[in-house]
């Protein structure tokens, strides 16, 4: 049972990052589209854990590399860290409705800038990219509005199991 949920998280993450590098870029607001497989990729790695949550993040960011012009390993390693990262907290916050998934999507979407920009300050010797800039703020904003939807629908679809400990 929890291989398919895993399955299903993956094939759904799958979904949404084609569709961002598709359908979803007609309806961006000022060219920037919400990032909406890495909602799924914090919801799955808070519900399932570190070691799912690393390899969804992995293969997501790896098909995203693979779409993109940027370069192969760099999306994978980001959503790497952050698949980690909320996988690490399964189980110790109790989801709610609203706050909670806001709260988790503005910090991921703040580390995947964050290390976005600490990989360009590493490997880009005179970087003209502009880190925290205006793109960012409107994809944030984006996410967070999104993000108590995607885990209310999520939630609903009923794939994953709430554990004991109230976490899912």
């Amino acid at each position: 049972m929890r291989r398919n949920n895993f399955i299903f998280g993956l094939l759904l993450t799958i979904l949404f990052v084609v569709l961002q590098s598709t359908l979803l870029q007609k309806i961006a607001v000022n060219g920037v589209v919400p990032d909406i497989a890495l909602i799924i990729i914090v919801f799955t790695s808070n519900s399932l854990g570190t070691m799912k949550g690393q390899m969804l993040g992995f293969i997501a960011g790896f098909v995203q590399d693979f779409l993109s012009s940027g370069p192969l390993g760099f999306n994978a390693l980001i959503r790497t860290i952050i698949g980690f990262f909320f996988g690490k907290i399964k189980g110790k916050l109790f989801l709610d409705s609203i706050l909670l998934p806001i709260i988790f999507i503005v910090a991921a979407s703040l580390m995947k800038e964050a290390l976005i920009a600490l990989t360009g300050f590493i490997f880009i010797a005179d970087s003209q990219i502009i880190f925290f800039g205006r793109d960012f703020f409107i994809e944030l904003g984006l996410n967070a509005v999104l993000a108590p939807f995607v885990f209310a629908l999520l939630k609903l679809l009923k794939i994953y199991r709430i554990n004991e400990k109230g976490g899912y």
